[in-house]
Formats: C-alpha cells, sequence, structure tokens
C-alpha cells in the first residue's frame, strides 16, 4: 500500500479550499487531502483526530489566523509543515510567517496546480530524507535555519550558547544552486554531502572536541556550523578536506568553502553574508577546485568600469573592430584579476553584443540570422558556468559576429559614407581635411577620397567647398557682415573666401547679395 503524505486544507473561502482539493490528482501525486477547515481553530480539532504532515493556510482567516496557527503548530506538532497562502505580496507581513514556524508561502493570485505540486514536492523529499546518526551531528534546529536566513529578529543566543560550547567558529560547506540549475541534482549533491559528514564525524562521540551543526538552506545551500577547541583544528580540517574531496569525486563540480575563524554564534550570519556567500560565488573563477578556504581568498582589486559610453560611439559610426578589441580587452583583463562578478560580467558582454546587434539590424541586415544570433548570445553566455568556459563562448560568439559583418562589409561601408556626408553637412563652419575626418571615423583615407572623387564628381574638397557656399548663400540673404558671414562657414581668411565663393556662384558675395538672389 502507497504511503501518502496527508495534507490538511485551511481556507475561510470555500471556493479556494474546493479548487485547492480538486485541483490536483493528489494520490496519483503521492498526497491525500485529509481533511478541509475554514478557520484555525477548526483546524487545530483536526489536527487532534489526525495529524497531517502538511498543512496548507491561508493567512488571513476568522478566529485563529494562519500567524497563529503556525505558532501553535510549531510549539505543539514541530513535524508538521506548513505553507502559508497569501494575498499580500509585502515580504515583511509574510514574513512573520516564517518567523512562526512556515516554511513557504504561495500568493493566491499566482496559484497554479505546478507551483503547489512543486512546493509539495520540495518539502515531502525533505520531511522523507533519513536523520544522520551519530551524538556529534544533528540537523540544525529551525532556530539556527532562520538565524541564518535572517528571518528571525529576535535570535535566542542563550540557547546557541549551551549548544555552542568551544570558543571558537567557522562556516564550512557549498551553494548547490551556483553549482546546478536542475533541481533534484541539487538535492543528490546535498543528500550526498550530508551523509559524508555523517560518516566522516560519527565515529568520535562525546569524545569529540567539536561540535558540528548542518544547516540545509532552502535545499540550495549546505551550512555546516563548526564550533571548535583550536586545539583540535588541524584534524577537523583533514576531515573537512576529505568531505570535499569525496564528494567532487562523485560531483565534479563540488564547491566547498571555509571560513575564518570567529568566536561568537552573534557573527553567525555576520560571516555567512560577508564571507561564506561571497566565496561560493568564487566558484565561477575555481574550475576543478573542490575546497576554498577564506584565508587564502584575496580580495580582487578594483577594475575601472567599462567605458561602455565610447564603446557604443564605436558602434554607431560602424567601426566594430575598434569596439570588439576594446570589449576584448576588457573582459580578457577582468578574468585574469578576477575583478568582476559572473553575473557582472556575462551581463556586460551580453549587453555589448545586443548593442551590436540593434546595429545591424539598424541596417537591415539578414534579420533571420541576427536574431539567431541574438538568442545565442544569451543561450551561450548564460549557460556557462566558469571564466574560461565564459571565455570560449565570447570568442566563438566573436567570430560570429565578425563573418556577419565581413559579408555585408560593402553595405557598411556605404552606411558609413553617409554618415560622413552628414558629418561634414553637420560641421562645415569648422576646419576640416580629408585626413582628419577619415581619422575621426577611422576610415581608410585613400577609399575615402577615391568615393568622393567617383560618387560626388568632384573631391573632398571640392566638396566641402560646395557645401560652404550654399551655406554662405543662406546668410547673405540676411543682414549679416561678409566677414562675419566668411568664419561662419568655416573660412579664416575673407579674401580666400571671396575667391571660392565666386568660383562656385560666378558672383562676388556683395554682388550676390545686391542682386538679391
Amino acid at each position: 500500500m502507497n504511503e501518502y503524505s496527508k495534507i490538511l486544507v485551511v481556507d475561510d473561502e470555500f471556493i479556494m479550499r474546493q479548487g485547492i482539493t480538486h485541483m490536483i490528482d493528489w494520490e496519483k501525486e503521492g498526497f491525500q487531502i485529509i481533511g478541509q477547515a475554514s478557520n484555525g481553530q477548526e483546524a487545530l480539532e483536526m489536527i487532534k483526530k489526525d495529524i497531517p504532515d502538511i498543512i496548507i493556510s491561508d493567512i488571513v482567516m476568522p478566529q485563529i489566523n494562519g500567524i497563529e496557527l503556525a505558532k501553535f503548530v510549531q510549539d505543539k506538532y514541530p513535524k508538521i509543515r506548513i505553507i502559508i497562502l497569501s494575498s499580500y505580496s509585502d515580504f515583511e507581513y509574510v514574513k512573520s510567517s516564517f518567523q512562526n514556524g512556515a516554511v513557504d508561502y504561495i500568493l493566491k493570485p499566482s496559484l497554479n496546480p505546478s507551483e503547489l505540486l512543486s512546493t509539495l514536492k520540495k518539502i515531502s523529499i525533505k520531511m522523507k530524507r533519513n536523520t544522520l546518526e551519530g551524538n556529534s551531528l544533528s540537523l540544525t534546529n529551525s532556530a539556527l535555519n532562520r538565524l541564518i536566513s535572517g528571518f528571525d529578529n529576535d535570535p535566542d543566543f542563550n540557547y546557541f550558547n549551551t549548544i555552542f560550547t568551544f570558543q571558537s567558529f567557522c562556516l564550512f560547506g557549498l551553494n548547490a544552486k551556483k553549482i546546478y540549475d536542475n533541481y533534484s541534482k541539487r538535492l543528490e549533491i546535498i543528500d550526498f554531502t550530508i551523509s559524508e559528514i555523517g560518516k566522516e564525524f560519527s565515529l568520535e562521540g562525546l569524545n569529540a572536541n567539536y561540535n558540528i551543526q548542518v544547516a540545509n538552506i532552502k535545499n540550495e545551500i549546505i551550512v555546516v556550523i563548526i564550533n571548535f577547541d583550536d586545539k583540535s583544528y588541524n584534524s577537523l580540517f583533514s576531515k573537512l578536506e576529505n568531505i570535499s574531496e569525496i564528494v567532487s569525486n562523485s560531483f565534479k563540480e563540488a564547491f566547498f568553502v571555509l571560513s575564518n575563524f570567529f568566536y561568537s554564534s552573534r557573527n553567525i550570519k555576520d560571516i555567512y553574508e560577508k564571507e561564506f556567500l561571497v566565496l561560493t560565488q568564487q566558484y565561477f573563477y575555481n574550475k576543478n577546485v573542490s575546497l576554498m578556504c577564506s584565508s587564502n581568498f584575496k580580495t580582487p582589486s578594483p577594475i575601472e568600469k567599462f567605458n561602455f559610453k565610447r564603446f557604443s560611439e564605436s558602434i554607431s559610426i560602424m567601426q566594430f573592430q575598434n569596439a570588439f578589441e576594446m570589449l576584448t580587452i576588457y573582459v580578457t583583463n577582468a578574468i585574469d584579476q578576477r575583478s568582476l562578478t559572473e553575473f557582472e560580467l556575462k551581463t556586460l558582454i551580453q549587453n555589448s553584443f545586443y548593442n551590436v546587434i540593434t546595429s545591424l539590424e539598424y541596417l537591415n541586415f539578414d534579420l533571420n540570422k541576427l536574431n539567431s544570433l541574438k538568442q545565442e548570445c544569451f543561450h551561450d553566455i548564460d549557460n556557462t558556468k566558469y571564466s574560461e568556459d565564459l571565455l570560449v563562448a565570447y570568442n566563438s560568439l566573436l567570430n560570429r559576429f565578425k563573418q556577419i559583418i565581413d559579408t555585408y562589409e560593402n553595405k557598411i561601408n556605404s552606411h558609413m559614407i553617409n554618415k560622413i556626408i552628414q558629418y561634414i553637412h553637420d560641421h562645415y563652419d569648422e576646419q576640416l581635411t580629408l585626413t582628419n575626418v577619415s581619422k575621426l571615423f577611422n576610415f581608410n583615407y585613400s577609399y575615402l577620397s577615391t568615393y568622393f572623387s567617383s560618387h560626388n564628381e568632384e573631391g573632398f574638397n571640392e566638396f566641402l567647398n560646395k557645401i560652404r557656399i550654399q551655406k554662405a548663400c543662406d546668410f547673405l540673404k540676411q543682414d549679416i557682415p561678409i566677414s562675419d558671414i566668411s568664419g561662419m562657414v568655416g573660412y579664416s581668411d575673407q579674401s580666400y573666401f571671396c575667391k571660392v565663393f565666386k568660383k562656385f556662384i560666378g558672383l562676388t558675395p556683395s554682388a550676390f547679395r545686391k542682386k538679391g538672389y
């Protein structure tokens, strides 16, 4: 006969109770609804008759609400797990339910069968795990879990002092979420790790010079709180090395971290947040490393922020090679110096590539190829686990970009010429030469010279003079001194301006003005 996890549904809304009861084939999934209650008081009466494994409870109900029910259940029936249903997304409100024993919550507006079933199965798996054997090892009680997770505003440190009787502490463990996206795979490595910890520390019993407590945070992070006598640290460290090696032999991605010493249970949460979690992020830079100690970790030197403005400017004038060189140098240095987090580095690369793709789309390149490349950029970069792999994916994508750009070189050059011509129109009043314009746009001088000769029936200087004289004609229709107009259209020498003007128009500027053109 199947052994079902028993569920009690508690909600003051009849429709909600019925909906939960009938939305899933419960027994097929390994669960059994043993009752429905319209408030906390009814729930307590039902619990006395048939103790459930899991309670799904609304938070706002008459008589006894969800928070009060959770507190009572935690005190009297600590093995029962409670999932809170709430219509409120406010974290502080839901947080109080966690402080009183709830293990998870779901917002009513987003409640659906798959989410509810996933949550229940996670809790059920956790409940069915074997309790670790050994006098010196036990799963950390809910108070310690809440302390580490930040759900306890007033921790009972007097109670912790009765557990931790030695002078020194350190934290050891791993972040399974950083290692695996797959939830079941996380459970595997967590169960295996806990098992190995139990084997390693179960032999010495009460004679050990240390106390081991294991906290499992949301089936994602294993934190081993080790309270020890300083004299026992060397043997203790050997055990931790052995655990790391055994687990990594079965799970090659395993990455354990070990904090520095600290000397009070009051520092557990602070060390967890500022040291333990920071160390677990170094997984990205430590391929094939199974254990990293805080004592060996050096905070990376800060790196200057990537000049995204200059990168974008290069892209906007189609200088892709310069932009890619700039990005490659920065990414390589950031990886060498380990100065950016995995998230920061991946985001930088994806944003930069997206900027390039947007520019190429503007030129009406093959949209199917660009859409495919866009998906690859996000997929390939996101799926890399280590910095070395990220660099390989980055270079592969870079080659894809270069192939597309080479294919459309003529189109890019044509677009660039249009940009240069527009630049001349916008800056005709400045001291422009073919040399400084080609350098400004990082464009081939000879190609630009040939283009003007073949496409405009005039060279660069003739083209520039034509634009300047056209502008001068407009200004001559206004009451502006000719000497001023000369400077306004880019000529520092008025006599030269007059000479060029007559060449193009056939009249001097003063004669042109008198004729009233």
